[in-house]
């Protein structure tokens, strides 16, 4: 017999919500906040760590002895719900992780992830990736209950698109919400992230395509990947909400130039103080098989274009799980330099058949 993922309480096979805490088991989840804490001494000084009885707020980020920040298990998270996969990695270069990501499935048919990058620039921006994660994921996973509003009869797929479309945007919106309570009014020092994220709904039941929606906020992004000469070729599905986007589109500076200045990857919408959550989105229906890939910037500043990272994944014959492509294109980044946090979501169009039984 099967047990609760939360209160190991055991469970059968057709219960919909376990009786003794509640917990959906129509739903998976999985990700950063799920990654455990790191009981290890400091590594610079070995100072041992720290106890929930003696540990104020400072010492539990800091090391009381040499001031190195500690570790909160996020360094490298790996997600593997068997149908979608995801690797979030603090690279080389940065001292914490502060991208985030959050995975989860909805049985029998359906699958939602959402990834965020904390800005550089302000305290503690993994609290607002780690939030808005969180917070968006739990959005995207539930119930719709949402109808064309006219309520006339409309094909699966543009019904399933106005639905996605409406998830997504309350998702980011919630999400904002999240983020916007980590900080006062008009604390403009206050946690901030990036967000992008991907809902697949089945339509016409668990055996067919499904219809994909995309919502993203600032430069995180998001791409379909394929082989050359599918019917759905490689491409990226999102644009920068960035500075250098916002030059090349105005006709003020070419690519070339935009992409060299030093603003270039300066965002221009957020979520945070300050910030414009609106998001961008889209919603169709692929024509054959392919990757839906979210990234953070970690991995595409060393391969930016859909066609390099097509050609980067495994040829689908080896049948390689979402989670080993997800390692294969996180450790890419990191043989380049690993400059910056890398987070990596993989999902496979069509899903594998547990996320549709």
């Amino acid at each position: 017999m099967a047990m609760c993922p939360e209160c190991a309480e055991s469970v059968a096979d057709s219960d919909l919500f376990c009786e003794n805490c509640g917990t959906d088991l129509r739903t998976r989840r999985g990700g950063t906040a799920q990654a455990e804490a790191v009981t290890d001494p400091c590594r610079r000084c070995g100072e041992p760590a720290p106890t929930a009885v003696t540990t104020t707020e400072a010492e539990a980020e800091y090391c009381p002895s040499c001031g190195l920040r500690r570790q909160d298990g996020t360094d490298r998270v790996e997600t593997d719900l068997g149908a979608i996969g995801g690797v979030s990695d603090r690279g080389l270069v940065h001292t914490r992780n502060e991208d985030a990501m959050a995975l989860g499935l909805r049985l029998p048919a359906g699958a939602a992830a959402v990834l965020c990058d904390g800005v550089s620039s302000v305290r503690s921006p993994e609290l607002a990736s780690r939030a808005a994660t969180e917070t968006a994921l739990g959005v995207l996973l539930s119930d719709p209950g949402l109808r064309p509003e006219d309520g006339r009869a409309q094909p699966a797929s543009r019904s399933a698109a106005v639905v996605g479309a409406r998830l997504v945007r309350a998702a980011v919106a919630q999400a904002a919400t999240a983020v916007a309570a980590l900080g006062a009014p008009g604390d403009h020092d206050a946690p901030s992230c990036t967000l992008v994220c991907a809902l697949l709904d089945y339509p016409d039941g668990a055996g067919a395509d499904p219809v994909i929606t995309v919502g993203w906020v600032g430069d995180s992004r998001a791409y379909w990947l394929a082989a050359p000469g599918a019917a759905e070729p490689a491409q990226r599905l999102t644009t920068d909400h960035s500075w250098a986007t916002a030059m090349i589109d105005s006709g003020k500076l070419d690519e070339a130039t935009a992409l060299a200045d030093r603003r270039a990857h300066a965002i221009t919408r957020w979520l945070g103080q300050g910030g414009e959550p609106e998001p961008e989105v889209l919603s169709w229906r692929p024509e054959g098989p392919g990757v839906l890939l979210l990234c953070s910037d970690g991995l595409w500043n060393y391969l930016p274009g859909a066609e390099q990272l097509a050609a980067a994944l495994p040829p689908p014959e080896r049948g390689t799980s979402p989670v080993e492509v997800a390692r294969l294109l996180t450790q890419i980044a990191l043989d380049a330099g690993g400059r910056d946090n890398i987070t990596v979501i993989v999902i496979p169009v069509p899903t594998p058949a547990e996320v549709r039984t």
